[in-house]
């Protein structure tokens, strides 16, 4: 996650901005402490981008809820927080790249 700071782009039907932005090699989408979505122009006219999408609405709706928050070098997930540095988070005593499926509040994104 990157926290934006971009005020330009649309509105989906849930008052979410979705703002295309270019992303890190590899990065599809980001959601943002702010509401919104960035979304890496190479994937708005594909047919992953719903999924893509749906999958950041999760970390949208949890962030909303108190369930999943971030800052510069911390990812909070139900109550507990796990340090984050150089794109990584140390999670269980394991670095994980950030958006590694096995971090949980991914694999519920996944779903």
């Amino acid at each position: 996650f990157e926290l934006g700071k971009e005020k330009r782009g649309f509105k989906n039907s849930k008052n979410v901005r979705i703002i295309e932005k270019n992303l890190d090699d590899g990065v599809k989408a980001e959601a943002n402490n702010d509401g919104s979505i960035y979304v890496d122009p190479s994937i708005v006219h594909t047919k992953e981008y719903k999924k893509i999408i749906d999958h950041e609405m999760d970390h949208i709706k949890r962030m909303d809820n108190g369930e999943l928050d971030y800052g510069d070098d911390w990812v909070r997930w139900r109550g507990n927080t796990y340090q984050r540095k150089g794109g990584k988070i140390l999670y269980n005593t394991k670095w994980y790249e950030e958006g590694d499926h096995d971090l949980p509040w991914e694999k519920l994104a996944n779903k």
